[in-house]
């Protein structure tokens, strides 16, 4: 039973309707049970209650814990609460942030399904272009970076590394991104726009910054550099192409619409 006690805040706010044709398995007042809601209640129960509950003597249990909340529900609507002040502006509250969330929703997946159509017509990539994308940038690079948050203070920095600090003894102790002083290998097209041609031109084991990115003033150490094996690098070409493309989609559509940053503090 005590598994079941955290479906009572969910019960109170619902009420179980029964479609035409359903099967009800119990009547309260005027409410009903219907096996498909008792099914819908039964998959919302934890994986080691199963069992229990595929019995009868499980399922009359769940079944009285289900009535008992009705009539709690039931009880609480003629009681008057609902015409609480407290109780309506809570509700009113709630209404808000659903409705918020609704429109973000909303939102999220037309850009999501826009995105989709758009790759098969102005996304599309060809596995032409994703051979000759391969042939040109076959290699992934490994580095370690230093973020900080100004030029004067990067230049503490490399005068620290130029001394014979560790870098990334260094990077732990001063970096913005102590956690990922060490990046991923990435391919061409993968990387920070800014730093990409430095970092792919630069000698294994090399040093370079400072660079400034929107995200602060970088230096990097190139810790290696790999060909990618071609059947793996197929998929991950033809994304990089595929965002190339969309971003120049975008920055001409941009080219249309006003965008001003207007607080000075995000300038």
């Amino acid at each position: 039973m005590k598994r079941l006690l955290p479906l009572v805040g969910l019960l109170l706010l619902v009420s179980a309707c029964s479609r035409k044709g359903e099967k009800v398995i119990a009547r309260i007042g005027s409410e009903k049970i219907t096996e498909q809601y008792l099914q819908e209640k039964f998959g919302e129960i934890s994986p080691g209650a199963q069992d229990y509950l595929a019995s009868k003597p499980g399922r009359r249990q769940f079944l009285d814990v289900l009535i008992h909340e009705r009539l709690m529900l039931l009880a609480a609507r003629k009681s008057g609460v609902a015409s609480d002040p407290d109780y309506k502006a809570q509700i009113s509250q709630k209404e808000a942030e659903m409705h918020q969330t609704f429109e973000a929703y909303k939102n999220f997946l037309l850009t999501k399904t826009w995105v989709e159509s758009m790759r098969g017509k102005e996304l599309k990539v060809t596995d032409a272009e994703v051979q000759e994308y391969y042939q040109k940038y076959p290699n992934t690079v490994t580095l370690a970076h230093i973020l900080m948050p100004s030029y004067e203070e990067a230049e503490v920095a490399v005068r620290k590394l130029k001394a014979g600090a560790d870098f990334d003894r260094t990077a732990r102790e001063y970096s913005l991104d102590k956690e990922t002083v060490r990046l991923p290998p990435v391919m061409y097209g993968e990387f920070l726009p800014e730093l990409e041609d430095m970092a792919f031109k630069m000698r294994v084991g090399e040093t370079q910054g400072i660079v400034k990115t929107q995200l602060g003033f970088h230096i990097i150490k190139k810790l290696s550099q790999d060909r990618v094996d071609p059947a793996k690098a197929q998929d991950r070409v033809r994304k990089i192409l595929e965002k190339k493309k969309f971003d120049a989609y975008l920055a001409k559509f941009q080219e249309k619409t006003k965008v001003e940053v207007i607080d000075e503090n995000y300038k």
